[in-house]
């Protein structure tokens, strides 16, 4: 590994951020063509005027977060176009932040792994290059933060 440089930020997980509030919104079994009843789902959840967050693409549908304090908008808007679909609340967007973290070899898969291990349902994972990004239950994120605390310590779980 190339030495770190005095001006450069430590490597590894450097901190761990939770962002909670959030309520997961599931569509499945979509109608075909796929393609126009996701745009469907999108425009109702527009015109209710709602922002949404971690928009994931599905077999057959998609999901993404909105505000807790937005959910009962949320579904009254989509309940209009019957659709099948589950809201989830209490959920938390736990980020690890690292510096390239693409480019440390291994370290998105402690991290992951770890939440996996300590038995914490995650419900999307996503990744930039400097952070990876978990949605999980508001009751799951203590014991993730636990999990991970060692990674960003700079140690292994």
């Amino acid at each position: 590994m190339p030495k770190q440089t005095v001006f450069e930020s430590k490597r590894g997980v450097s901190r761990v951020e939770v962002r909670e509030g959030y309520s997961q919104v599931l569509f499945s079994g979509l109608p075909e063509p796929l393609v126009a009843s996701r745009v469907a789902v999108l425009e109702v959840i527009a015109q209710a005027g709602v922002s949404i967050d971690f928009l994931k693409l599905t077999q057959s549908g998609l999901s993404f977060l909105v505000p807790e304090a937005k959910s009962e908008e949320v579904e009254a808007a989509i309940r209009s176009i019957g659709y099948r679909y589950e809201v989830l609340q209490h959920r938390a967007i736990v980020l690890a932040h690292a510096v390239n973290m693409r480019d440390e070899e291994g370290l998105i898969a402690r991290i992951v792994g770890t939440a996996i291990r300590c038995g914490v349902q995650i419900d999307h994972i996503g990744d930039m290059h400097d952070r990876v990004l978990m949605v999980v239950s508001d009751f799951d994120v203590p014991r993730l933060q636990e999990a991970i605390a060692p990674i960003a310590a700079g140690g292994r779980p």
